[in-house]
């Protein structure tokens, strides 16, 4: 499939480059460019909001929208309220001297951003610097849970900003110590979700759903299929291993067609571009567990007009070791750590399948499926050597034991596959650091930006190019 970019860009500064790009509002002393979804419009006047994940205009003010991130746009000031969970990133650049600032959705607009605010472009070389750095210099992303404003005063432009209190911190005494009716409150909240997903929806949608041999990806397409909604469920079968039979065993119990998409190495190794482009990041775990669902999207292995339903974050929220002699404010920590972490990576932002034309849900990554989570006693999770125990407890008494209880074997998305794909790595740019590999990625895609080309294009061509550019450096 084609990608192509979605973002928007507030500025107080004019970049040219970018008004044959995109639609251009000029409010006065603002400037608006953006490009968003197909048959989508904004408005030509102030004052608009701008919902970040979809790009598309919405009522209310950043007030009204606890849960999502907004840009609001009004003659003499813009508003951004970036929601708790983080999950599609606001970036934000400035030239205080002379008074210059951007906020923009898409990192790989910052060549054509920083030099129309007065700004050098200089890539770091390395990791962010700080939890608000990027891999660009001089641009931070916006922390969660901030509402940021910038306006204009007595012939100023003046930037304050306010953090909000931060709800993880609510979940450091988990009260609920009853594994099914932790199970159950968490099944409950997960079929709340589904059934709100679906509510926003035309009636009409078909859904699929991305089915391994886990219990999270199973919760999800049993609950959306016992709802009522039209799936069709999805298993990944990659070089390094499958989880096609067991995907298969839960559809058999719900008479449902199981979906195989097989993906050859070259595949997903030709996908590392494409996850580095939207990700905006070259961490190295993040980007290999992205690649599987990567290849997916890249290649249209799942109809664009099919809602995907997943069941990826629930690993973050339910997971905790098998065998651990861990205290349990330790476990506690761990999991909220997880989540505070995960809300600063991108590894669930929705940049890549809105740039496909493609709607993606992580019914887990939601408020009340988290809170859920979080009020969950580690002890409920882990339990004789089986996590996710307060899951399969609850989910046995819709199917059978077998499924309920069958042990996660983390294929297409665990060791197998990051080993393979860093093997291949390996021999291809003889070096054992993949990250060196990934930043090279990020620079390529970053000097194509620079020239007004913001899609990843021809993968093999930008991976030769990067691993080019590793082996020169060894």
């Amino acid at each position: 499939m084609t990608s192509v970019s979605k973002w928007c860009v507030i500025t107080n500064a004019a970049v040219p480059a970018l008004s044959s790009a995109a639609h251009h509002a000029d409010l006065g002393e603002l400037q608006v460019f953006w490009r968003g979804p197909r048959g989508a419009r904004l408005p030509d006047e102030a004052p608009f909001t701008v919902d970040v994940r979809t790009l598309v205009a919405v009522g209310g003010t950043p007030e009204d929208s606890v849960d999502r991130s907004v840009l609001q746009v009004a003659a003499d000031r813009v508003t951004v309220r970036v929601s708790a969970l983080n999950e599609d990133p606001v970036y934000y650049a400035a030239d205080r001297l002379r008074g210059t600032f951007a906020y923009f959705t898409d990192l790989f607009l910052a060549p054509l951003v920083l030099p129309a605010l007065g700004m050098p472009v200089e890539l770091t070389g390395g990791g962010p610097g700080h939890e608000r750095g990027t891999l660009v210099r001089g641009v931070n992303r916006l922390r969660h849970g901030i509402v940021a404003r910038t306006r204009r005063s007595a012939g100023h432009w003046l930037m304050d900003a306010r953090d909000e209190y931060d709800r993880l911190g609510a979940f450091r005494s988990p009260h609920r110590d009853d594994p099914m009716a932790a199970g159950e409150a968490q099944c409950t909240a997960l079929a709340g979700e589904i059934a709100r997903i679906a509510a926003a929806t035309a009636p009409s949608t078909r859904y699929g759903t991305v089915l391994s041999d886990d219990i999270d990806s199973g919760m999800v397409t049993y609950l959306a299929a016992t709802s009522g909604l039209d799936v069709t469920p999805y298993s990944v079968a990659t070089p390094w291993g499958d989880e096609l039979s067991a995907a298969g065993d839960l559809c058999a119990e719900l008479g449902l067609d199981l979906t195989p998409v097989h993906l050859t190495e070259d595949e997903i190794v030709a996908s590392i571009p494409d996850a580095v482009r939207w990700l905006g990041l070259t961490d190295p775990d993040v980007v290999e567990v992205a690649l599987a669902r990567t290849a997916v999207q890249r290649l249209g292995a799942v109809p664009a007009e099919q809602v995907l339903l997943t069941g990826l974050g629930s690993d973050l929220v339910n997971a905790g070791p098998y065998e651990s002699s861990s205290g349990r404010d330790e476990l506690i920590d761990q999991v909220i750590g997880a989540v505070d972490r995960s809300r600063r990576s991108n590894e669930l932002s929705h940049r890549m399948p809105l740039a496909y034309g493609a709607t993606v849900h992580h019914p887990f990554w939601s408020w009340p499926v988290i809170e859920v989570a979080l009020e969950t006693a580690p002890e409920c999770k882990v339990r004789d050597a089986m996590g996710k125990f307060h899951l399969r407890t609850a989910m046995a008494t819709h199917v059978p034991e077998r499924i309920a209880w069958r042990k996660e074997t983390v294929v297409q998305h665990g060791d197998g596959l990051r080993d393979g794909v860093r093997r291949r790595l390996e021999k291809e740019a003889r070096s054992v650091d993949p990250e060196q590999v990934y930043l090279a990625c990020f620079a390529e895609l970053f000097d194509r930006a620079a020239d007004g080309v913001f899609e990843p294009g021809d993968p093999w061509r930008l991976l030769d190019r990067a691993l080019c550019r590793v082996r020169t450096t060894l």
